[in-house]
């Protein structure tokens, strides 16, 4: 896959991490998915199934980022979440765990040695992401960035493994996705906000 785009993908994965408003991150994460996406489509011209898959990764950078943004417009924040670190901290955090994991990272044997280290640093940030961002739904997206660690890494191969990505597509866009919406909806009805930080004064 074209080291450009696969330096996009974690970019975009890093500034999620920085980001203060939802309607910023749910634009990266577009962008990331859509930019994996495009890559799959130009590593699988000629392989008819995993060209299928590669528009069914374009299909999902569409789909997903739409749902995010419907549950941001429903459950607005009445004030911005304050971030646990300032950003400064978050850069070196992120930053480091992601280069981190791409160094110790061994020869997968793939033949794209690019596209091993950029999806190893994409699971490292989306981990990040969900450990270090209090709101609902970037905790959702970092979970989805670590998920297009994985889908990097299988589109990188040409002929790879479309099957696994038409499933893992599939089970986002009818599970994972419809999980979290509605734990954001409960969250937010019942705390009056997505930060995840307020859980935590909850007793039985």
């Amino acid at each position: 896959m074209s080291g450009f785009l696969i330096g996009l993908a974690v970019g975009c994965g890093l500034l999620i991490a920085l980001v203060r408003r939802r309607r910023s991150a749910i634009a990266l994460f577009a962008l990331q998915s859509l930019a994996l996406g495009m890559g799959a489509i130009a590593v699988s011209t000629g392989y008819g199934e995993s060209s299928l898959a590669a528009v069914a990764l374009v299909l999902r950078g569409i789909s997903l980022p739409a749902l995010l943004a419907l549950l941001r417009r429903r459950t607005p924040e009445p004030r911005p979440v304050a971030a646990t670190l300032p950003v400064s901290a978050r850069l070196l955090l992120v930053a480091g765990s992601a280069l981190l994991a791409a160094a110790w990272l061994p020869d997968l044997g793939t033949g794209d040695r690019a596209a091993e280290q950029g999806a190893i640093a994409l699971v490292a940030i989306g981990i990040a992401v969900v450990a270090l961002r209090r709101p609902t739904l970037f905790q959702a997206i970092g979970l989805l960035i670590a998920e297009n660690g994985a889908y990097l890494l299988a589109a990188s191969i040409p002929g790879g493994v479309p099957g696994l990505i038409e499933l893992g597509i599939a089970f986002d866009l009818v599970a994972i996705t419809a999980v979290v919406i509605a734990f954001s909806f409960r969250i937010h009805r019942e705390l009056g906000s997505g930060d995840t930080d307020l859980l935590r004064g909850l007793r039985d």
